[in-house]
């Protein structure tokens, strides 16, 4: 039986034999403040170094600049999940809170591994759905770059930070609150949300059902930590390579592709039945 810590009044989840804590923050509804509260600390620490540069003008290389936006993007991650823990504690009986930094079998970690790099075929192929401008894709052009500060942001700290506040924090306390489908889809929508554009909202939607799904399952933060960070690490190889191979059809032609995509379906499905199976309790 699951227990996140000895509580005084547990309760359960819907749909969830094993005992939980007793807080229930947030509800869909409290997801709405909290992504404003989310973009107000984005908006003033843009604001800040546009006024930063806008002084220090001799230091606006590219290097400066991704390592600046590596500590505003850390920064108004973990205020935004300050904000969110307090407001957790409130309806918690413990003044303590739980981030779900539970340990895991070894195997989980090939599986997840090799079950992400399956579906990264299919959320590439979902992103392309929703064509982007070239005016917007000159922006992220700047934005995701070979710069080492870009990459750690991309494939360290924006899955930490990530996981913690959209299934840590958010999901684990949705769970307390509605059936875990419910919870892993108003989940997803979140995650979707926090990326403020389109083409990066809707591989992240599908790619945060699966992060929640996997979540619910271990009932620790550690595999999704994997999984987005493998996501995100397959996306910027596209940064090493020529522009003409960007994407896999591109770079390996119809024919291949197809096979790409068989291959991929077979192996996200043989992850997916592992961790059904290894997580069966769960249900």
């Amino acid at each position: 039986m699951y227990q996140d810590q000895p509580e005084p009044t547990p309760i359960t989840y819907p749909g969830d034999t094993r005992i939980a804590t007793d807080f229930t923050y947030p509800n869909w509804k409290s997801l709405f403040k909290l992504f404003f509260i989310f973009l107000l600390y984005s908006i003033a620490g843009g604001i800040l170094l546009g006024v930063f540069f806008a002084d220090a003008k001799n230091l606006a290389t590219p290097l400066v600049k991704a390592f600046l936006s590596l500590v505003l993007y850390v920064l108004t991650m973990l205020f935004t999940v300050m904000y969110a823990v307090k407001k957790s504690k409130k309806l918690h009986s413990s003044t303590a809170f739980d981030f779900s930094f539970n340990k895991i079998t070894g195997w989980v970690v090939p599986v997840v591994i090799i079950s992400t790099l399956a579906l990264v075929v299919g959320l590439e192929r979902i992103a392309d759905i929703v064509p982007m401008p070239a005016a917007v894709q000159k922006v992220f052009e700047k934005m995701f770059t070979k710069n080492p500060f870009s990459l750690i942001n991309m494939i360290i700290a924006a899955p930490i930070m990530e996981e913690i506040l959209c299934r840590a924090v958010v999901l684990k306390g949705l769970l307390k609150n509605y059936s875990p489908q419910k919870a892993i889809v108003i989940s997803a929508v979140f995650f979707a949300i926090l990326h403020l554009n389109p083409w990066q909202a809707l591989p992240a939607f599908f790619g945060g059902l699966f992060l929640g799904w996997v979540f619910y399952k271990t009932r620790s933060v550690i595999p999704g930590m994997i999984i987005h960070a493998t996501i995100n690490a397959s996306a910027s190889l596209v940064l090493f390579l020529p522009k003409y191979q960007h994407g896999f059809l591109s770079a390996l032609g119809m024919p291949y592709y197809l096979v790409l995509c068989v291959c991929a379906i077979l192996v996200f499905g043989a992850g997916y039945t592992i961790i059904q199976k290894k997580f069966a309790q769960v249900e």
